[in-house]
C-alpha cells in the first residue's frame, strides 16, 4: 500500500515561510496594538489639555469685558481672522447651533464689539463684523492668554513650538473635515 498526502502539497510552502506568515501576522497585530495604544494616548492628552487649558491657564484671561468669555472669544478670533460674515458662516465655522451662535452675537453686538448689518445679497441674513472695540478686545485676550502660554513652553525650541502648531492646525482641518 501506497502513502498518499493528507492535503495538496505546496511545493513552494517551506517551514520558513509559515513562520515568516505567522511573523507577519504577528507584526500585524502589534502594529495595530501600537496604533490603539497611540489613539489612546493622544484621547488622553487631548481630554487633559482641554481640561487644564479651559479650567486653569485661560480662564482668567478674558479680560475686563464681560460680554467676552470662552464662549464668545472665538467669535472675536474668526471674524480677526476672516473679516465680516453671516450669521450662517459664523455658526458653520464655530461649529454651534445657529440659536448658540446668535446668542453670543448679540452678547457682543450689545457690548459694542461686533456690528450686526443686513447681509448685503440676503436680506433674510445678516452680516456680523468685528467693530474696533472688538479688535481691542479681541487683542486684549489674545495677549492675556499668550502669557501663560508663553511660560509653559519656555524650555521649547521654535522648531518644536512650529511642529506642535502644524499637528494641531492639521489636527483641526481633518477634525473639522470628518464633523462635515
Amino acid at each position: 500500500m501506497t502513502e498518499r498526502p493528507i492535503g495538496p502539497i505546496d511545493d513552494d510552502m517551506t517551514v520558513g515561510s509559515v513562520a515568516t506568515a505567522e511573523r507577519d501576522d504577528l507584526d500585524a497585530v502589534e502594529r495595530s496594538n501600537r496604533s490603539e495604544d497611540s489613539l489612546q494616548s493622544l484621547e488622553k492628552q487631548i481630554t487633559l489639555l482641554v481640561r487644564r487649558t479651559m479650567e486653569s491657564v485661560w480662564a482668567h484671561g478674558y479680560g475686563s469685558n464681560e460680554a467676552v468669555d470662552r464662549y464668545t472669544y472665538p467669535v472675536l478670533m474668526l471674524l480677526d481672522d476672516e473679516g465680516a460674515l453671516s450669521l450662517t458662516a459664523l455658526t458653520g465655522k464655530l461649529g454651534v447651533s445657529k440659536p448658540t451662535a446668535s446668542r453670543q452675537v448679540s452678547r457682543l453686538s450689545r457690548a459694542g464689539l461686533v456690528e450686526v448689518s443686513p447681509h448685503e445679497r440676503d436680506p433674510r441674513s445678516v452680516s456680523v463684523e468685528l467693530t474696533p472695540a472688538g479688535m481691542a478686545a479681541r487683542e486684549q485676550v489674545r495677549a492675556a492668554r499668550l502669557a501663560p502660554l508663553r511660560d509653559v513652553i519656555a524650555h521649547w525650541p521654535d522648531s518644536d513650538r512650529e511642529s506642535l502648531a502644524g499637528l494641531l492646525d492639521r489636527f483641526n482641518t481633518d477634525l473639522d473635515l470628518f464633523l462635515r
